[in-house]
């Protein structure tokens, strides 16, 4: 116990590092790159990267599929794990490959009839979403890659290739803005920048699991019970990026790229708080699949509801900060046309991200519980209610009725994730809550700082 306790509480160190030290390159080098693209291109870039992160749907949810069974078999023992692994990055590879033809081939309807852009940047948007269909298949390699790193609990040396990669996605966006560059000019910087952290990762898998060894599977059977896990996770990677981007979407279609533009800074900026619970759930989950497979659910328990508490107090007191004194930060940080457009949306968002935070225990705990069907079918609902919703309030409030809508619909998917990750544990929600703190979960919060 105590050495994954150790374990744990490091992993969730190089989360919270990977994450939180590009945002704070972020903080500082999104002003330069807002003033030099300006709200229409920052828009459009804003646009293109929102449909990159969508772009994990042609996955299938193997990702994490891939992080559960390696997780699985390594914590057992059950010896080489290679045929599973090269399975999965070659297919993810080519899923990622037939979603990128299909994104560069609908280049012309994003741009002409899709999104409403501006007639002088509709050349220039055209080449950005042909190149954004060449990143996909690199996105998805390097998600494949690193869910074997974090299998094999080698967070660290994922971090440490996750840290440069991330700062320069922001870095480059900054400098090639001020110097005058397009946005094709730093989409293709991008998905250099990209195809460079790939190889990294290739190098980083041979490292963690020394017995890994890059050769086409005998039997491709062995995928099968990825493929089974991860059609509900599928669900969901098709589902949740629309949840949390088709508030842009509207924006961009109903209202114009400036709004996206001034809806993007704050949303992004505010989404940031979610390193806190990424960094712990992350560190958890090959520990939670590993305490499942041997039958640890005392130790599960004891940890989720920690986990809930912990994230709660870390998160309430930034959050009330924004939600009272959103516009005057956003004026400080993009100046007076920013917080005069999006310091209202701010304050709401700042609430929905904080319930956002915490349901996502549960959802990573009915994962390693081999229960994604859970969140899917919550997903799939709230999406049918979320869309008209949203699309209400943003053609009568605009930007605030965009935040209202994502704001509303992650508490109802909190509650529901809540409730359903309690009864599948065997236990009331109450006695999850009160659970009595263990050292493990005291050191995973005090990692998580």
């Amino acid at each position: 116990m105590t050495s994954m306790r150790q374990s744990i509480t490091r992993n969730t160190v190089f989360n919270f590092a990977g994450i939180g030290v590009p945002l704070l390159v972020g903080i500082v080098v999104l002003p330069i790159i807002t003033s030099s693209l300006g709200p229409a291109r920052f828009g459009l870039l804003g646009l293109t990267l929102a449909l990159l992160e969508y772009s994990n749907l042609f996955n299938f949810g193997l990702g994490l599929a891939t992080t559960k069974h390696v997780a699985e078999r390594l914590a057992r023992g059950d010896g080489d794990v290679s045929q599973l692994v090269v399975g999965s990055v070659l297919s993810q590879t080519a899923l990622g490959a037939l979603g990128g033809l299909m994104i560069a081939l609908a280049a012309p309807i994003l741009t002409h009839h899709v999104f409403v852009i501006p007639e002088v940047m509709k050349s220039e948007a055209l080449s950005v979403f042909r190149i954004l269909g060449l990143m996909v298949p690199a996105t998805l390699l390097l998600v494949s890659l690193r869910s074997v790193l974090e299998a094999a609990h080698r967070f660290d040396i994922s971090n440490a290739i996750r840290i440069p990669g991330s700062i320069a996605s922001f870095l480059i966006p900054a400098i090639a803005a001020s110097r005058g560059h397009s946005l094709v000019a730093i989409m293709l910087m991008l998905l250099a920048s990209r195809l460079v952290v790939c190889a990294a990762m290739f190098i980083a898998a041979r490292i963690a699991i020394p017995s890994l060894h890059w050769s086409l599977p005998e039997n491709w059977s062995v995928m099968r019970p990825l493929l089974v896990f991860g059609g509900w996770l599928s669900l969901s990677n098709v589902i949740s990026p629309l949840l949390i981007y088709v508030d842009r979407l509207m924006l961009g279609a109903f209202i114009g790229l400036t709004a996206v533009g001034y809806y993007t800074a704050p949303f992004d900026a505010v989404m940031r708080l979610l390193i806190v619970p990424a960094s712990l759930v992350g560190a958890l989950f090959p520990s939670v699949t590993g305490m499942h497979a041997t039958g640890d659910t005392a130790s599960l328990k004891r940890i989720f509801g920690k986990a809930v508490q912990n994230i709660s107090l870390i998160l309430a007191g930034p959050a009330l900060l924004l939600v009272v004194a959103g516009p005057i930060v956003l004026r400080l940080w993009l100046g007076d046309e920013f917080a005069a457009a999006g310091g209202t949306a701010l304050r709401i968002l700042a609430f929905g991200v904080f319930m956002n935070a915490l349901a996502h225990v549960p959802s990573g705990y009915l994962a390693a519980l081999g229960r994604p069907d859970i969140s899917a079918k919550f997903h799939l609902v709230e999406l049918l209610v979320h869309v008209p919703v949203a699309w209400w309030l943003i053609t009568r409030f605009g930007i605030t009725g965009a935040a209202i809508a994502w704001s509303m619909r992650v508490t109802f998917d909190t509650a529901l994730l809540l409730v359903a990750a309690s009864r599948v544990m065997g236990t009331s929600f109450r006695e999850l809550m009160t659970a009595r703190p263990s050292p493990l979960t005291v050191k995973v919060a005090q990692g998580s700082c």
